[in-house]
């Protein structure tokens, strides 16, 4: 939804807004003259691409007079969007106000069920716009409109829950299919970055280069936004499944495999000795993790300093490869240098 390098096209704007004729305009007074001559042809000061919004058309929660006037299942809308980091921005017109908000993974859960119960649309924005603010008197289909930067004259969200419709780019949506790109969007950039070793890195010492990977994984995994949507996919894996496995395939099940993969190494040069070095693994991450992870999901206590996950790093790091050393001590048989042959040529048939 939300373009991942627009840098391009900010680049190109600002290459307008310094050739364009037009914007080189006399300053009003009080206004510093770099501001006035910074904004581009839309009139902003910042280039921002137009974006995917969420559009949910959906009932009433509670019963209203007016209620009887709209179609049952679009008496009110709002639209929100995700953002890098897993949560959400919502913008919902009351009757009172128009409340714009962020909402942790959780909270716009709860909003994209209530849009499940109506219709949920997806609109690309139109930037600058084709709307007015001589419309006069607003209600949410109004303000909504406004938001997209539509021009329409349509008084009930059934009304722009149509005229949306019939735009080619306009796409249907469930709540399920938004979670899964959301938890996918966010898990596989902080895995990829956590789990990412150098060429140098792979040169390295096995301790060294798991206390490297076991560093970035505790840090990842203290991430204020990874543990809310680790949080949210637990708390609704039963109405949710497929987004738990998205969780599970792009987190821990990939952090698996590639700390599978560099114990294979180790084994065939001889440095530890496991038979099973995907269960291996699996040990390994279940140490690192421990209770600290649980701990911080259930906001339980506080969440440990860098220089804490370092040493709770180095600390697992020392405890797995001693305890795989050791194994290897006592199993120099004929049978464990089969296993240890068996193992490197798993790795050699891998490569």
């Amino acid at each position: 939804m939300i373009p991942s390098d627009e840098t391009a096209q900010v680049r190109a704007a600002r290459f307008r807004r310094r050739d364009h004729p037009t914007l080189h305009q006399k300053a009003v007074p009080g206004v510093p003259r770099d501001l006035a001559n910074s904004i581009d042809e839309n009139g902003s000061l910042v280039t921002v691409p137009p974006v995917d919004w969420i559009v949910c058309f959906v009932p009433g929660l509670q019963s209203q007079w007016w209620h009887r006037f709209v179609l049952s299942k679009h008496k009110h809308v709002y639209a929100m969007r995700p953002t890098s980091t897993g949560s959400w921005l919502l913008v919902e017109p009351w009757w009172t106000r128009m409340m714009v908000t962020i909402l942790p993974p959780a909270d716009a859960v709860k909003f994209l069920r209530w849009g499940g119960t109506g219709d949920i649309l997806r609109v690309r924005e139109a930037v600058p716009g084709h709307a007015s603010q001589l419309r006069g008197w607003s209600n949410c289909a109004v303000l909504t409109a406004f938001v997209l930067g539509r021009r329409s004259w349509t008084w009930t969200p059934h009304g722009l829950f149509r005229r949306l419709l019939r735009e080619t780019s306009t796409r249907r949506e469930n709540v399920e299919d938004l979670l899964v790109e959301q938890f996918t969007r966010v898990i596989s950039q902080h895995s990829a970055d956590a789990l990412a070793v150098s060429a140098d890195q792979l040169s390295l010492p096995l301790e060294e280069l798991l206390t490297i990977i076991g560093r970035n994984l505790l840090e990842a995994m203290m991430t204020p936004s990874l543990i809310e949507v680790c949080y949210t996919a637990i708390l609704e894996a039963e109405r949710y499944p497929a987004a738990t496995r998205v969780y599970a395939e792009h987190g821990p099940k990939r952090a698996i495999a590639v700390v599978s993969r560099i114990l294979d190494r180790a084994v065939c040069d001889g440095h530890i000795d496991l038979v099973d070095c995907e269960a291996g693994a699996r040990r390994f991450l279940a140490m690192l993790r421990g209770d600290v992870h649980l701990q911080a999901v259930l906001q339980i206590g506080r969440i440990p300093t860098p220089a804490e996950l370092d040493l709770r790093a180095r600390t697992t790091v020392k405890r797995f490869v001693r305890g795989a050393r050791d194994d290897r001590a006592t199993s120099r048989d004929t049978d464990g240098r089969e296993r240890g042959a068996m193992s490197c040529r798993s790795e050699q048939d891998r490569a």
